[in-house]
């Protein structure tokens, strides 16, 4: 399970360190991860075999006849690049990802459960100061739950 908030630096090579925290195997060994664009102008990055799950269960429910899930397809799917974090723990982020996500320089990683999210600084705060407001109404609706 993937937690926490950490703050990092792109660096030249478009590269970002994983936190350990949020690593699940040991520097230097293989660890392959899917990038893709999120929601709301994020980056989602999921180990390959909980991206494998998720894409099996996609293509479980969306058919090609539906123009939605046809385009749903193209905009989660078709962006996907296979990762692999080098020796010092760091991961490429490619140049279209970035682009979407509006990351240039700042970057803050979320644990997501199943998946980490890649935020620029710029929009994470943002989308944190207008949704921290909402926070408990939110928490109500979903109290049930039974949390």
């Amino acid at each position: 399970m993937f937690i926490g908030e950490y703050r990092h630096t792109l660096d030249d090579k478009g590269r970002i360190a994983i936190p350990a925290k949020l690593r699940y195997s040991k520097i230097g060994e293989d660890e392959y991860w899917v990038a893709t664009k999120g929601f709301d102008r994020c980056l989602f990055l999921y180990p390959k075999d909980e991206w494998e799950r998720i894409v099996n269960k996609i293509n479980e429910r969306l058919t090609f006849t539906k123009k939605e899930d046809r385009s749903f397809l193209r905009m989660f799917i078709s962006p996907a690049t296979e990762q692999t974090v080098d020796r010092q723990g760091r991961i490429a982020i490619p140049t279209s990802l970035r682009e979407y996500a509006g990351i240039q320089k700042e970057v803050v990683t979320l644990g997501a459960v199943n998946r980490i999210e890649i935020w620029s600084e710029e929009n994470w705060n943002r989308y944190k100061e207008e949704n921290e407001k909402s926070f408990d109404v939110i928490g109500e609706k979903i109290a049930d739950l039974s949390l």
